[in-house]
C-alpha cells in the first residue's frame, strides 16, 4: 500500500510543481496549464489506487483537484472535474455514483471560498481542511452507498485522514513557498534594476537639465520675436515636448531620492479630504463620481509626496474609466499599517500587465511613460510601507496603499 501511496503523491508533486520549475507561470495561459496539469495528476493518481482493506479502494485525487481550483480557478477546477468524472466512467464500477455525489458539494464550497479568500499561507490551511471534508464526504456516501462494515470503514477513515492531511499540507506547504520564492526574486530583480536606474537618474538628470535649460530659454525668445503662424506653431510645440522632457528628468530626480524631505506627523483623514477636494473637478470633467469613507488615522512621512501620490492614483483611475464610472476612497488601520485604497470601476488589468506595473517606462496608457507609478511605489517604500494591486478585466482596479502607523512609525 506505502508504494501506491508514495506513487500518487510523486504524481500530484510533479504536477502541482513542474509549471512552476519549467517558468510556465509566467504564461498568460497559466491557469490552463494548471488545470492541465493537475487533470494529468487525477488521471494518474485514479490509475494507480491504494487499498488498506479489501473493498475499500482509494486515492489521492482530490490534491490536485483542490490545486486546481485553488490556484486555476472556476476554469482550471472545471476542467479537472470533467476529466475527473469521465475518467471514473471509464474506469467503470458503481463508484462514479459516489464520486459524482462527492465531488458537487466539494466543487460548490470551493467556489464560495474563492470569493472570501485572501492570498497567502490561508492556502495551506483551507487545502488541508477541503482534503478532509472531501474524506469525510466519500466516507459517508461509501457507506451508504456500498454498505460497507462500519467498524473496518472507521479504521480505514482514520488512516485515510492522516495520509490526506500529511500528503495535502506537504503539497500546499510547497506551492506557497515555490510563490513566495519567485515573488522574493522577482522583488530583487526589480530592486536591482530599478537601483541601478536610480543611480543613473541622480547622476546625469542635472546634466541634461542645464542644456534643456538654456534651450528653452532660446526657444522662447525665439517665439517672442515670432511673425510668422508657422514658426510660432513650430515653438509652441518645441517648448511643450521640452515642458515634458523636464517633468520627465524631475520624475526621475524624485525616484533617485525618495526620501522625505520634511518628515511631519500626517492627519489621513484630512490629507485625503484635501487630496479629494483638488482632484474632484479632474474627476468630474470626465463624468465621473468619487466617494469616499475615511477614518481617523495618523501616519508620519512627507505631506507633498504622499499628495503627489494619492493624485497619481486618482488621476490614473478617472483615465482608467471609459465613461460614467465611480472612485471609491477609503481609509481605515489593518494590523498596525494604515490602508488607502482607491478603487475604481474601469477597463481593469490582465496578469501580465500587473506583474510589469510600476516598472519604468511601462504604462497602460497611449501617452504614458510609466514613471509616476514608479515614482509612487519609491515614495511609499520610503515611507515604511508598500503599494498593491489588485485588478480584473472589465471589472476595475484596487490600489492598496500600506504605511505604517503613528506608533509604529516611531520606532
Amino acid at each position: 500500500m506505502l508504494d501506491y501511496i508514495l506513487l500518487n503523491f510523486l504524481f500530484i508533486l510533479v504536477g502541482a510543481l513542474s509549471y512552476f520549475a519549467f517558468g510556465l507561470y509566467k504564461n498568460k495561459h497559466f491557469k490552463l496549464i494548471i488545470g492541465v496539469f493537475s487533470g494529468v495528476s487525477v488521471v494518474f493518481c485514479m490509475s494507480f489506487p491504494f487499498t488498506v482493506f479489501p473493498g475499500y479502494i482509494y486515492d489521492l485525487r482530490i490534491i490536485p483537484f483542490l490545486v486546481a481550483l485553488i490556484y486555476g480557478g472556476y476554469g482550471a477546477g472545471g476542467l479537472v472535474a470533467v476529466t475527473l468524472l469521465l475518467y471514473r466512467l471509464y474506469l467503470g464500477g458503481s463508484g462514479f455514483i459516489v464520486t459524482t455525489l462527492s465531488y458537487i458539494p466539494i466543487f460548490i464550497l470551493v467556489l464560495v471560498f474563492l470569493k472570501l479568500r485572501k492570498e497567502g499561507k490561508q492556502n495551506v490551511l483551507f487545502g488541508m481542511l477541503f482534503s478532509l471534508l472531501s474524506a469525510l464526504i466519500v466516507s459517508v456516501w461509501s457507506s451508504i452507498q456500498l454498505q460497507h462494515d462500519i467498524d473496518h470503514h472507521e479504521i480505514f477513515f482514520v488512516y485515510y485522514c492522516v495520509i490526506l492531511t500529511v500528503c495535502s499540507w506537504i503539497t500546499f506547504f510547497f506551492i506557497e513557498t515555490m510563490r513566495d520564492n519567485i515573488h522574493m526574486r522577482d522583488e530583487i530583480y526589480r530592486s536591482e534594476k530599478l537601483s541601478v536606474l536610480g543611480e543613473l537618474a541622480a547622476t546625469i538628470a542635472h546634466e541634461i537639465r542645464n542644456p534643456i535649460t538654456v534651450s528653452k530659454g532660446f526657444l522662447q525668445l525665439l517665439k517672442s520675436r515670432s511673425q510668422n503662424e508657422t514658426d510660432l506653431k513650430y515653438s509652441l510645440l518645441a517648448l511643450e515636448e521640452i515642458d515634458r522632457a523636464e517633468a520627465i528628468i524631475s520624475e526621475y530626480l524624485m525616484y533617485a531620492k525618495p526620501q522625505a524631505e520634511k518628515v511631519e506627523k500626517i492627519d489621513v483623514k484630512a490629507h485625503l479630504s484635501n487630496v479629494i477636494s483638488m482632484t474632484e473637478p479632474y474627476v468630474t470633467s470626465k463624468g465621473h463620481i468619487v466617494d469616499s469613507q475615511l477614518e481617523d488615522l495618523h501616519v508620519y512621512g512627507d505631506s507633498k509626496k504622499l499628495t503627489q501620490v494619492m493624485i497619481n492614483l486618482i488621476k490614473n483611475a478617472a483615465e482608467a474609466i471609459e465613461k460614467n464610472g465611480k472612485i471609491t476612497i477609503h481609509a481605515f488601520s489593518q494590523n498596525n499599517y494604515a490602508v488607502i485604497e482607491v478603487m475604481d470601476t474601469g477597463i481593469g488589468m490582465n496578469e501580465e500587465q500587473l506583474q510589469r506595473l510600476g516598472n519604468p517606462f511601462y504604462s497602460t496608457k497611449a501617452k504614458g511613460t510609466g514613471l509616476g507609478l514608479m515614482v509612487s511605489y519609491r515614495i511609499i517604500e520610503a515611507l515604511g510601507g508598500t503599494i498593491r494591486v489588485q485588478s480584473k478585466q472589465g471589472m476595475g482596479t484596487k490600489f492598496s496603499v500600506l504605511i505604517p502607523l503613528e506608533a509604529e512609525a516611531k520606532q
